[in-house]
């Protein structure tokens, strides 16, 4: 009978020790506290991205789910571990309300560790401290936060949301600096408090500690360095300040916050070893040997809690990945098959977008201080540049043979390369001066390159992922031998980049080296756009403007790859859709490419997470008249739509049902309004102020120039959005040069600005003609915007591409002015043909019976029912989504084709002849909704595939609206339209996340009807119900909106 193995922590380490040892002889158990399996705590201020937009993805940092654990043969179980019985081999945990116990035959302890909370007063409640959970919430008062896991994160967000304006961040180290990050990410006022006299002083010098403090001094952080804390202030129970000693000040103050972060510092989470008699280290943690055995020869200990030989605890990444490496070969292979004595400190991180890095020889770098000049046998030199903000200082032997170690802030590019060389016995052919300074040695020579050419600066045996402890050359094998051909891949084959994840970012060294390692293998053809083409944009849009091509299968059955399949896919049916407008502008929903849309271009609006729309008209330049201000706000009451003035100077709707699209188009265009086209990437809108014409400042009429711009732009369709700007004068109150084209009134004419960019990556705009005439300035941006779109990336605005443009700006100043590629004519030749096919795509659907029953609720009926899966709330006196998004619905799929069982019904899905081609349709299945494809290039058993209409992320009823696809193994896929999740379409089974699955059904075809196999609709309806209540108390949140009711009329106001 095998041994039963548990582990008790589910982090990071524990979940690497698991993924070694789950293969072999045990029964393997894990005992997790939190309520999500192990995910990435390094990159925890990712959790923030997109938070509360519909990208936000809960499980972005998750290392595995809960069926690949199933798969592994691994048995999780959620609870608080609060005693270890040793004689009986059995753990006690808590689970909810119960105490229940695990035994086990070999014993895993992985607990990691526990934020350090300073003795200040005020700072913890003690009559409340948690002996099983060191971190308890409970043991601090309101408004005291610590940062470690998901939880205390999303504490933290809550705070903030209820109006929390200023925080202070008790720890100038690196957790303390990460929990900065958080803190600036949510736009608080931040504040870091540190009580050495310098930033990162266990990592640092004073020098490069100072350096580090500028940086973040100059993004709007304070920073308080040698600071003494006296005590934390309250009202009623609650953080209204910290009192502290400010370096140099003969009295404390007072600093007024709302929430405090505690972050200096983590101590091992040994209560259990304590509980039971383990022995402990020196100074905490489970003593264990070598072997990472404790004192107990059933039990053992990694990670943060392992405290090795008695002596030393390693809190980062890598060692603890070591260690559990060490530990299964002992396990699996025989007791003393390896050994583990100790890691490498070296890090490198990004600290509030500062670089920063930290490598030795050995711990005696660090633990010595020799970086500080402490030890008198190592000699530095440092340099820094005040221009650029970077310091270095590279340590080296007495002889000034060896590196032994250094330390970077602001430019940390050469890291890899400095920690291989800080291993060796030489400087490998350079000079300390060389190195420190980054130059080339003297008398250097061209050689051939230590990397082989790949571009990395790495040589074979030097580590490219230090948190796996992965060579170059082993990751090169994982590509070569597993077929890991993209970065994903290589993350499953060998985990390089599943840690900090810098190798592999876009600059890191793993892409370089699977770039070169696949042009060796005579696969780097694979460039295209996706796996269908291997062309990149700016081709296809060459020869689809040469061989005029007009249709998305005329373009794949010309240059699409032989042998991918009937169909495109989610990639390349947008890509080409944007091509073919921006070639020939005809309108998006005829002729089948509605089918090849983004969810927002093929309804014509914008798509919320309610999987309602948003509705947005045109305004040129502002100017706008009170009837079609009322026109505007009579159509709005109707429907019962929210309304706002957008962030581009528009009338907004939101909440607009699929339905009702067509009539609120109708009633706008009849009020003189035409489509803005928000919803497409095209031109948004021109700002302006209100220039000569009211202004006594103004130079030119900025408005009427807006108008001009805003007319002859709209409707054109692009690689990604535009935003342009006219301002009258040069106070610059349009912010044209912040936009993709701005232009800025002068005495003689105007200055003409391009591939400026605001949002995440804000750019400011380039100069490309100054004083020019309105004549003039429009033919520029004729050729200027023409020449964009042939030859950008998808999804790439003007600024990326200008940033990449050989010769920039100086570049683009000949093309477009002097012409010196001949193209001008042709370039102001597709503009002319962009604006002569310009119509008004609302305009078409309200006056289209055909183009109108596209936007159907239901393909079987035209009864109409709520789909909306958030209630509505009264906030600031409009109707509003209430703000909460409903949790995720996973796990395996409730219903399945293969299981249909005699009670089920083949109901009525509508006309062949209503189908769109390669597309899909929803269903009504009385409160429940189905979503049905008609893919006639099919075999035939594939060419009508059914599934529920429900997303399981987020539970938008909007599956039928999804992109499909064929990838190159035969899947037929489902791209869900609002937060891009894939399915098999033939089995349902989640693609991009496993957690995630559709129910699917049978379908038939009759005498042209279309026909679908489902359970009765009360089965139906309570399996579905019953699932979604049981998401709603998992996350602890109420079930307050159940879709599949009524809808009110649109009311009368002929008033």
């Amino acid at each position: 009978m095998a041994k039963s193995l548990l582990v008790v922590g589910h982090g990071p380490i524990g979940h690497s020790f698991l993924e070694k040892i789950a293969s072999g002889e045990y029964k393997v158990s894990v005992l997790c506290e939190e309520p999500r399996p192990a995910y990435n705590r390094v990159m925890l201020t990712q959790y923030f991205e997109h938070m509360d937009t519909e990208k936000h993805d809960k499980m972005k940092l998750s290392y595995v789910s809960e069926e690949e654990l199933k798969d592994l043969k691994v048995e999780l179980i959620y609870g608080r571990a609060v005693g270890i019985d040793r004689e009986s081999k059995k753990v006690s945990y808590t689970s909810g309300e119960s105490t229940l116990t695990a035994g086990y035959d070999v014993l895993v302890l992985a607990t990691g560790s526990f934020c350090f909370v300073p003795p200040v007063p005020g700072m913890t409640i003690p009559e409340k401290k948690n002996v099983h959970w060191p971190d308890d919430p409970a043991s601090r008062p309101e408004g005291v936060f610590v940062y470690r896991t998901i939880e205390d994160l999303e504490s933290l967000l809550a705070t903030v949301k209820a109006g929390a304006k200023r925080a202070v961040v008790i720890g100038g180290g690196l957790l303390g600096l990460e929990a900065a990050k958080a803190v600036y990410d949510l736009k608080l006022e931040s504040h870091v408090l540190e009580m050495a006299p310098y930033l990162m002083p266990t990592q640092l010098n004073e020098a490069a500690g100072s350096v580090l403090c500028k940086k973040i001094v100059d993004l709007g952080v304070h920073v308080h360095c040698g600071v003494q804390i006296k005590r934390v202030v309250q009202e009623d129970g609650k953080v209204t300040g910290i009192e502290l000693l400010e370096k140099g000040a003969e009295a404390p103050n007072i600093l007024e916050t709302d929430l405090i972060i505690v972050s200096c510092g983590v101590r091992p989470r040994d209560e259990l070893a304590r509980q039971c008699g383990l022995e402990l280290g020196a100074r905490g943690g489970v003593k264990v040997d070598s072997g990472l055995r404790s004192s107990d020869e059933s039990i053992y200990a990694i990670g943060e809690v392992a405290a090795i030989g008695g002596n030393m605890c390693y809190g980062l990444w890598a060692p603890g990945v070591e260690q559990a490496e060490a530990l299964s070969q002992n396990l699996l292979q025989g007791s003393g098959t390896a050994e583990y004595h100790s890691s490498d400190l070296s890090t490198k991180l990004k600290l509030l977008g500062v670089e920063v890095a930290s490598f030795g020889r050995s711990a005696d770098f660090w633990f010595k201080r020799q970086f500080d000049g402490k030890d008198p046998t190592v000699k530095f030199i440092e340099s820094k540049d005040d221009v650029s903000g970077t310091y270095r200082r590279l340590c080296f032997s007495e002889d000034g043979t060896k590196l032994m170690g250094g330390v970077l802030v602001g430019d940390a590019k050469d890291y890899t390369k400095l920690l291989q060389l800080s291993k060796k016995d030489d400087l490998g052919g350079s000079d300390p001066a060389s190195l420190a300074f980054r130059r080339p040695p003297p008398g250097a020579v061209a050689g051939a390159p230590v990397d082989g050419g790949d571009g990395t600066g790495l040589a074979d045996d030097d580590v490219i992922c230090t948190c796996v402890s992965l060579t170059k050359g082993q990751v090169r094998q994982s590509i070569i031998d597993m077929e890991a051909y993209t970065v994903p891949a290589i993350k499953k084959a060998c985990k390089a980049g599943t840690g900090c994840g810098g190798c592999v970012s876009p600059v890191g060294e793993v892409p370089k080296l699977l770039a070169h390692t696949l042009k060796k293998l005579g696969k780097a053809g694979a460039t295209g756009i996706c796996a269908h083409f291997s062309y990149s944009r700016r081709e296809l849009f060459d020869i689809i403007k040469v061989k005029q091509l007009k249709s998305f299968e005329d373009v794949l059955t010309t240059v699409g790859k032989v042998g991918t399949g009937n169909d495109g896919c989610e990639l390349c049916k947008p890509v080409i859709a944007s091509i073919l407008a921006g070639l020939w502008n005809d309108h998006a929903l005829r002729e089948g490419r509605d089918q090849i849309q983004d969810t927002n271009d093929r309804f014509l609006a914008n798509i919320q997470k309610t999987g309602t729309y948003s509705v947005i008209p045109r305004c040129p330049g502002g100017d706008i008249t009170p009837d079609t201000l009322l026109a505007f706000a009579t159509t709005a009451k109707k429907y019962g739509l929210w309304t706002k003035i957008t962030g581009a100077q528009r009338l907004g709707m939101y909440g607009a049902k699929i339905h009702d699209l067509p009539d609120i188009f109708k009633e706008l265009v009849d009020a003189g309004m035409e489509t803005g086209q928000a919803y497409g990437k095209s031109l948004r809108t021109v700002k302006s102020c209100v220039g000569s014409t009211w202004c006594r400042y103004g130079q030119q009429d900025s408005v009427t120039m807006a108008v001009t711009l805003e007319h002859r732009y709209r409707g054109l369709r692009s690689p990604h959005k535009i935003k342009m700007a006219a301002s009258g004068c040069l106070r610059e109150c349009a912010e044209a040069q912040s936009k993709d084209v701005g232009v800025i009134a002068t005495q003689a004419g105007y200055n003409l600005y391009v591939c400026g960019n605001g949002g995440a990556k804000p750019v400011h705009a380039k100069l490309l003609a100054t004083d020019v005439t309105e004549e003039v300035c429009l033919q520029y941006v004729d050729r200027f915007l023409m020449f964009y779109i042939s030859t950008a990336k998808h999804l790439q605005r003007t600024a990326p591409w200008l940033a990449e443009l050989e010769g920039g700006i100086e570049y683009l100043k000949k093309v477009v002015i002097e012409d010196s590629l001949g193209i001008a004519a042709d370039l102001e030749e597709l503009m002319a043909n962009n604006r002569g096919n310009f119509k008004c795509e609302w305009k078409e659907v309200a006056y289209d019976e055909d183009l109108r029953k596209k936007f159907k609720q239901f393909a079987n009926t035209n009864d109409v029912h709520d789909s909306e899966q958030i209630e509505y709330v009264d906030m600031r006196g409009q109707r509003h989504p209430n703000t909460y998004s409903p949790p995720d619905i996973t796990g395996a799929a409730l219903f399945s084709k293969d299981q249909a069982t005699a009670t089920w019904e083949w109901i009525f899905a509508g006309k062949v002849t209503d189908y769109p081609k390669n597309g899909g349709l929803s269903v009504k299945h009385g409160t429940q909704e189905l979503a049905v494809f008609h893919l006639p290039k099919q075999a035939p058993e594939d060419q009508w595939l059914a599934t529920q209409n429900l997303c399981p992320h987020r539970q938008a009823r909007s599956i039928s609206r999804g992109l499909v696809g064929e990838q190159l193994s035969g899947v037929l896929t489902l791209a869900d339209p609002i937060y891009k999740t894939t399915y098999n379409l033939r089995t349902g089974e989640g693609l991009g996340n496993p957690n995630f699955n559709l129910s699917t059904f049978k379908t038939k075809v009759e005498d042209g009807k279309v026909f679908v196999q489902v359970p009765p609709c009360q089965e139906m309806e309570e399996a579905f119900e019953a699932k979604i209540q049981a998401a709603f108390e998992a996350e602890g949140k109420e079930y307050k909106k159940k879709v599949g009711g009524p809808i009110a009329a649109p009311k009368d106001l002929s008033w």
